[in-house]
């Protein structure tokens, strides 16, 4: 299970999903499926998440009409209904306000205690400026932590356009933007689940997924920070930009906020906690393993500052302390009845090289491959 399948996708946006969605059709109807059991699970009305899916379908169309256009080709592709695929790529944002609404319907108590039993869209991201590493290049990436019933859907697409930069990245089956990934331009994004207090209060903005994608089309830096800070957000996500000359930005995006995080002598880590105090920041509440997470991985890369590589990179990746809810995190076997997380990629991107160093699966588990743009 170690290794991604890599698709290039290419032409029209609609062609290019179409490609995605035919090529990974049983995986798209996979996805849908963990999804349902996913807010059913935390007690959120099928039904509501599907008509708030629905109304994104013109949210996203007015944002990125490409996006919407390779929706639809994914959709066509897949034989997945449109409001199903876009449910996938509007994930973030459909879950609060729906979870709003069941949980003033139904006993607060109930739904609370299925929240809790929820596992975190986790993550543990760095970043390693070159004053910090043995080569003098730029890494960053992450272990991508979340529901283990999709560790079968994810896949590394290469899209390859004449109008906009070629990009390498990790996604979902049924998900048009890349979440982990680098572009030609050696522009790199990681991401975290954040969760916030303000979470639900804005509707109907620009998803994050579309904002992913965007954040890997720029060419130039500036333009790769602007979809985060631009427009204000339904919900919170911590996004890591990186530049292959060495600019590593790590943003707390709340739905009215934005915090910089910057590196601390040449080393930035960051897991799903706020670490601004103009946020009241609830994820820890749920996984308390955030909150030593970051730090842990920060103390491995700062011993070795100045004489950091992908090897130092990876052993911290592969940490334990704290196992199941480690840096390299396991599924709970303690706790059958519990719908659990765990560690589905691990990422080393070399920025320089726009090539990345992969596992799919816990990274303990094997060895990363390389797949170069």
């Amino acid at each position: 299970m170690s290794e991604f399948e890599r698709v290039v996708l290419t032409g029209t946006p609609y062609e290019r999903g179409r490609e995605h969605g035919e090529r990974f059709a049983d995986e798209v109807a996979s996805n849908v499926e963990c999804y349902r059991e996913r807010f059913a699970h935390e007690g959120v009305d099928i039904d509501a998440i599907r008509g708030e899916a629905e109304k994104y379908i013109d949210v996203v169309e007015r944002q990125n009409s490409e996006y919407a256009e390779e929706m639809r080709g994914v959709a066509d592709g897949s034989d997945v209904p449109l409001a199903d695929v876009t449910m996938l790529n509007v994930r973030w944002e459909v879950i609060y306000p729906a979870w709003k609404a069941s949980a003033e319907a139904d006993a607060d108590a109930e739904t609370e205690e299925k929240l809790g039993e929820s596992p975190i869209d986790g993550c543990t991201s760095f970043g390693v400026a070159p004053s910090a590493t043995a080569d003098g290049t730029t890494y960053m990436g992450q272990n991508w932590d979340w529901l283990a019933s999709i560790a079968d859907n994810l896949f590394l697409m290469e899209l390859r356009r004449d109008d906009a930069p070629d990009v390498l990245a990790m996604t979902e089956a049924g998900i048009v933007g890349g979440k982990i990934g680098v572009n030609e331009h050696g522009i790199g994004l990681s991401v975290n689940g954040l969760i916030s207090a303000g979470d639900g209060r804005n509707e109907f903005r620009k998803p994050y997924h579309v904002r992913f994608r965007e954040i890997l089309s720029a060419e130039r830096y500036d333009d790769a920070l602007r979809p985060i800070l631009e427009t204000d957000r339904v919900c919170s996500a911590n996004v890591l930009v990186g530049h292959a000359e060495g600019e590593l930005i790590d943003l707390e995006a709340a739905p009215e906020h934005v915090n910089p995080v910057y590196p601390d002598d040449g080393v930035l880590t960051h897991a799903n906690h706020f670490e601004s105090d103009a946020v009241e920041s609830l994820n820890e509440k749920r996984g308390p393993s955030t909150l030593y997470r970051a730090p842990r991985l920060y103390r491995h890369l700062a011993a070795d500052a100045g004489d950091i590589d992908s090897e130092t990179i990876r052993s911290g990746l592969r940490d334990h302390f704290g196992k199941p809810s480690s840096i390299c995190s396991h599924v709970d076997e303690s706790s059958p009845e519990v719908e659990h997380g765990q560690t589905n990629a691990s990422f080393v991107i070399d920025l320089q090289e726009r090539r990345i160093l992969a596992h799919r699966g816990p990274p303990c588990e094997g060895e990363y491959h390389e797949y170069a743009l």
